[in-house]
């Protein structure tokens, strides 16, 4: 990509490990800045920055061994904590890309947990590197809708064009030396840690609402790429399934739990409301199972023990 002569040019470390951060680096180079180096683990962004000329190291902390200073870092699709050394080597300071509206979703996985949680809108922040872990002024902020057919996969995408389009308002920012800048109100602060899962390691309850189980199972759909949280599971004797899809069907006059009816192609269950038709159903190594192999019609499935799940969960 041909770069753009621009007289406030400024010099960025750029930080991470998705096609986001490809984007991003593509638009400062475009814009005439240089990119002293690429800290990445990511084979697609390596090859990136390799054919564009760039230094590529593979740690934060490989930067201050490499004498790399910039005038700018930019934290963009980056899972990793930086160190207050390598913080220091940006003479101007930090910006981070969060997928989440801060300070409501700090942490990580905030897509999924806002599917999971019920909401009905999501967002992506660009914040400053400052203070604790995403706490840091607001840059920028883009908000999106959660449709009702939305999954951890659709709103990651969502949140990936929103961060490409918003990226031009922080290098605006950048290129004026004029920081547009929003403190925080961490009193609306939640944050959802790394190591953090959903009640039961997402083994459905049937004495929820449909439209909770629902988002259960959606916000845990990334679409066939990694899942960092848990699969979304149906409980049968002392085995359990992985649940493709769920569907919300009609009023249930039945106990939850109750199977309703099963087909080859799924099963539909009581809830505490509405029935809800459970597909894709998979063995938990992955392998297509047929329902009418799994479940027989008025049988009730108890409800999982949610303490024991969380203990193992805990213990892992």
């Amino acid at each position: 990509m041909t770069a753009t002569f621009n007289p406030a040019a400024f010099s960025a470390i750029l930080m991470g490990d998705e096609s986001l951060t490809i984007a991003c680096g593509d638009m400062v180079l475009a814009g005439g800045h240089d990119i002293a180096a690429v800290v990445t683990r990511d084979d697609a962004v390596r090859s990136w920055a390799v054919t564009q000329d760039l230094r590529v190291l593979e740690a934060p902390r490989d930067l201050p061994e490499a004498e790399v200073r910039a005038d700018w870092l930019l934290s963009i699709a980056n899972l990793r904590m930086i160190p207050d050394e390598v913080l220091a080597l940006a003479d101007k300071g930090a910006v981070n890309f969060h997928d989440g509206p801060l300070p409501r979703y700090a942490g990580l996985n905030t897509p999924a947990w806002a599917i999971i949680n019920g909401e009905t809108s999501h967002g992506i922040s660009w914040h400053m590197i400052e203070g604790g872990v995403d706490e840091g002024d607001l840059l920028a902020q883009k908000l999106m809708e959660i449709t009702a057919e939305e999954t951890a996969f659709s709103l990651n995408s969502k949140c990936y064009a929103a961060g490409m389009e918003s990226f031009a308002t922080v290098l605006a920012q950048l290129e004026a030396g004029k920081l547009q800048r929003t403190p925080q109100d961490l009193s609306q602060r939640s944050y959802f840690a790394r190591d953090q899962r959903p009640e039961g390691m997402g083994v459905l309850d049937f004495n929820a609402s449909a439209q909770e189980l629902s988002a259960l199972v959606r916000g845990l759909d990334f679409g066939g790429y990694w899942n960092p949280l848990a699969t979304a599971k149906v409980r049968v004797g002392e085995t359990f399934l992985n649940i493709g899809e769920l569907e919300i069907g009609t009023n249930a006059e039945a106990a939850p739990g109750t199977v309703l009816q099963v087909t080859d192609e799924g099963v539909t269950i009581a809830t505490a409301d509405h029935a809800v038709i459970l597909r894709g159903l998979m063995d938990i190594a992955g392998s297509p199972v047929t329902a009418t192999e799994q479940f027989e019609k008025d049988t009730l499935l108890p409800a999982p023990d949610t303490t024991t799940f969380n203990v193992a969960d805990e213990a892992r």
